[in-house]
């Protein structure tokens, strides 16, 4: 089923000095282990910069906004990881505000404020 598919895309950028990792279309059941075992080599950095690109993430589900969480606090556990999200669709930003999650989440507009917040 084309609605069970889910890409991830993974961008090293050490002359920029972060990771992009591009998630597009259904983050749900059917993905999220994928999606989990796709972003785990990128807590292995030393100095975790990363952008998650979910522009393109159509929809999520409890078990996406699950692998997403852990991701997260998998990557506080590092010393001064960073972990930005870029601004998601209207429908996946309406389900982490109904879940509360807007807030736990870094969320910003765009690859240049990622950049910007990883300067500070």
């Amino acid at each position: 089923m084309q609605s069970d598919r889910c890409k991830v895309v993974i961008n090293d950028e050490p002359e920029k000095g972060y990771t992009v990792a591009f998630i597009s279309g259904a983050l749900n059941l059917f993905t999220a282990r994928q999606v989990r075992a796709e972003l785990e080599p990128l807590l292995k950095s030393e100095c975790l910069r990363a952008i998650v690109d979910i522009e393109d993430l159509q929809t999520i589900d409890s078990s996406g906004i699950g692998a997403l969480v852990n991701f997260v606090l998998a990557a506080r556990k590092h010393d001064d990881a960073r972990v930005v999200f870029t601004q998601p669709r209207p429908i996946v930003m309406h389900i982490f505000e109904v879940t509360k999650l807007k807030s736990f989440f870094t969320i910003v507009a765009d690859h240049e404020m990622a950049r910007v917040y990883f300067e500070d």
